[in-house]
């Protein structure tokens, strides 16, 4: 690993355990074993940290979703929400702290990743009514807030676990998936069983007879 990289890797670790705005750039090179002034040969403001973290975490982005199908699919909804969930876990200190989110650097790459996400989603609906596995909308506008959900779901995760306790049968991707069930058609709740399995939403309660009822009043 080069000592970049390496620096990179320490910063995320000191800024998850005490927060960006509480570390300082001395701490970092503390971290890194390094006098702070050869810190500064790599990184002369801690922003430059924060910049190359983003362009880190952009990569990342990229090669996890390498796996997404190149139609829209239930596989590629979940996939968004793994990602998601996957950038949360190692910078807890971003998506922890909304000041953090305003920076520009990070505002910018969010703002896109929100917009793409959100786009996704809508199609991956407008597909599953194109080929009868999901229901017409019962009004115009709905399945915009369902891909709107889906993104919030997954994006504040982290953050809603910081004011209520979360049961470890709590899953950021089936809590997607549990508002957009109702809405499958029995082709639909079909395909998704045979994707996911039967037992997908046991440890939460719910059961595939009522999600067959919920379809039902729908």
């Amino acid at each position: 690993m080069q000592k970049k990289d390496r620096i990179l890797e320490k910063a995320i670790k000191v800024f998850n355990e005490r927060g960006y705005h509480a570390v300082t750039l001395t701490d970092v090179a503390h971290a890194c074993e390094m006098s702070r002034g050869n810190l500064a040969y790599h990184f002369k403001y801690k922003k430059h940290i924060l910049n190359d973290l983003i362009i880190k975490m952009v990569h990342e982005v990229r090669n996890i979703q390498l796996g997404r199908k190149d139609y829209p699919a239930f596989s590629n909804l979940s996939l968004d929400v793994r990602t998601c969930g996957t950038l949360q876990s190692k910078y807890r200190f971003i998506f922890r702290d909304s000041s953090v989110l305003e920076h520009n650097s990070v505002k910018r790459v969010m703002k896109i990743w929100s917009e793409i996400s959100i786009k996704r989603n809508l199609e991956a609906f407008a597909f599953g009514v194109e080929i009868g596995t999901m229901k017409p909308e019962p009004f115009d506008g709905l399945y915009h807030q369902l891909s709107v959900n889906a993104w919030m779901v997954a994006y504040y995760w982290v953050a809603q676990q910081s004011v209520r306790t979360v049961g470890s049968y709590e899953e950021a991707e089936k809590m997607v998936w549990s508002t957009v069930i109702p809405h499958f058609t029995e082709k639909g709740l079909a395909a998704f069983q045979n994707f996911y399995g039967e037992e997908y939403f046991d440890q939460g309660g719910i059961s595939v007879a009522a999600l067959q009822r919920e379809i039902q009043l729908f």
